[in-house]
């Protein structure tokens, strides 16, 4: 499981919000905790770059001390452009989670797009945790997770997931809800869309069913699952939003395995659209 939480901040409150997940993990799984941030100086004088480095360093240390004296937690402030300093540094260690917001120092920028948080979902080889600004509990507190959601969509590439989630599972105690949406749109007269759609929601329905199997053959006895009739992308995150406390799952490869799943794909499309926490694990280039 993870042994290592590096959570890159930015010195906003908005990007710290995603600190009680990371101490939530750190705590069931014994991990480290590691705070790093990210100094992009380039042009700058070398004055300005080192009174910058100094204040996010004290910022960083400030931050550390409030995690519980029970965590092990450390800090770390490097030179470079954010999302590369975070890849960089999370690939030495094959057990490190990123937990990050998808909100940065504006508030109203994303994270996202063109930015920090989605070049590290682009790039990263370990597990990405993203937080939505604004999630939380139905308590209104932060996200407590009781429930992992496993979107499927037949292929072994987003079955790479399985594994990964039904760790998690052990560690928090979850319920995990694995689901299949398909979209209703076929071509062809209305009854014969009603004939191909009846067919595939039972398909979707029998694969669930045997992985329902698999994984309570490993010894998982909260197993459910659900079939989303719609978009995709759109079931997904309406799904994960209406199931309180929920951490939904996805892999960064899709049915068709050319490449990631990227701009306009699946995953890209819930990790821009979720209101709810998403964790994104790369599936192996074979795969």
């Amino acid at each position: 499981m993870f042994d290592h939480i590096l959570v890159p901040l930015d010195g906003s409150a908005l990007a710290e919000q995603v600190l009680p997940y990371a101490r939530q993990i750190a705590d069931v799984c014994g991990a480290r905790i590691e705070l790093i941030g990210a100094v992009d100086g380039e042009d700058l004088p070398q004055d300005i770059i080192a009174e910058t480095e100094q204040e996010r360093r004290d910022y960083l240390e400030r931050v550390a001390d409030t995690l519980p004296a029970e965590l092990e937690r450390t800090w770390l402030c490097r030179r470079g452009r954010p999302a590369e300093v975070i890849v960089d540094h999370a690939g030495h260690d094959a057990g490190t989670l990123i937990a990050m917001a998808t909100h940065g120092y504006s508030g109203m920028q994303r994270w996202l797009l063109g930015s920090v948080a989605h070049k590290v979902v682009q790039a990263a080889d370990t597990p990405v945790l993203l937080l939505p600004t604004g999630a939380t509990s139905p308590s209104g507190g932060p996200v407590e997770f009781e429930r992992i959601i496993i979107p499927l969509d037949g292929s072994p590439l987003a079955e790479h997931v399985l594994d990964h989630a039904a760790m998690l599972c052990r560690c928090l105690d979850m319920e995990l809800i694995l689901v299949r949406a398909y979209n209703p749109s076929f071509p062809g007269s209305s009854v014969r869309m009603k004939e191909v759609a009846a067919i595939v929601h039972d398909a979707a329905e029998v694969y669930l069913q045997d992985m329902q199997r698999r994984l309570q053959a490993q010894g998982l006895s909260d197993v459910s699952y659900k079939v989303l009739r719609g978009v995709p992308a759109e079931q997904i995150t309406d799904f994960a939003l209406e199931t309180p406390n929920s951490l939904t799952a996805m892999c960064t490869h899709g049915r068709h395995g050319v490449g990631r799943w990227l701009l306009g794909s699946v995953t890209d499309a819930v990790i821009h659209s979720a209101e709810e926490p998403v964790l994104v694990i790369r599936a192996p280039a074979e795969a």
